[in-house]
């Protein structure tokens, strides 16, 4: 296996996140759109709200689209793809039964997080380096997730979902989205070990290099999220 994103461990953390975003880029859909339809409509009103939600549906869905080439290319290098997605998609779909306040709640943290993973990516070379077809998607996919950052959370307040609620949903999707990620990269570094790829001592020394690089952005994501539950910013 050779690695796109300068060695094994931070090109799988890539690789897990492209693991996870298609049945999540479904969920937020599907959430923004059921708000779009709901009470013919009357729940988001505004026009230029709905213009702005229209099109952050047809950006989520290219990025699904460009997700699934990538994962496709995956899974001709050998990796479980419709077996790690299953898990993936499995629990996203225990949360699409939740009534529609509670998944714009959901949808809104998993934008929050995701623009806030964005932003760092896209300082620097600590998470994403080269200028290859990989290194140019994720970079493509994050300016994108950065500028439509406020739909999401637009269209949760013209619904009127409230601040406990959002509190609420963003804890559960910090921990949803860590314990998925940390899974699917652990499946993926296990098989690399066992397939020879690298070596536990190597693959140590990377996930250090990797911690220690991207700390301070971890530290300024954390900083960002806690910022977003003071009430004047959900209100």
């Amino acid at each position: 296996m050779v690695p796109w994103n300068g060695d094994l461990f931070r090109t799988r953390f890539f690789d897990a996140l492209s693991l996870l975003l298609p049945s999540g880029e479904a969920f937020v859909i599907d959430a923004i759109s059921d708000a779009l339809q709901a009470d013919g409509g009357q729940g988001v009103s505004a026009p230029a709200l709905r213009d702005e939600a229209l099109r952050f549906v047809r950006e989520e869905a290219t990025h699904q689209r460009a997700h699934r080439r990538y994962n496709e290319r995956l899974a001709q290098a050998g990796v479980p793809v419709s077996k790690l997605q299953g898990r993936v998609a499995a629990a996203v779909q225990d949360l699409a039964g939740l009534p529609l306040p509670t998944r714009l709640a959901l949808a809104e943290a998993f934008e929050q997080l995701t623009a806030l993973l964005s932003a760092q990516v896209l300082q620097g070379t600590a998470w994403l380096q080269g200028d290859g077809r990989e290194a140019r998607m994720w970079r493509w996919h994050c300016e994108e997730e950065v500028g439509h950052r406020h739909v999401a959370s637009d269209v949760a307040r013209a619904f009127g979902v409230g601040y406990a609620r959002r509190v609420a949903c963003l804890a559960l999707a910090t921990l949803y989205l860590g314990i998925d990620l940390s899974r699917l990269m652990t499946g993926l570094l296990w098989r690399d070990m066992v397939d020879g790829h690298v070596r536990p001592l190597g693959l140590l020394g990377q996930a250090t290099r990797f911690a220690w690089r991207t700390a301070p952005g971890v530290g300024r994501m954390a900083i960002a999220s806690l910022a977003g539950l003071l009430p004047r910013r959900l209100a």
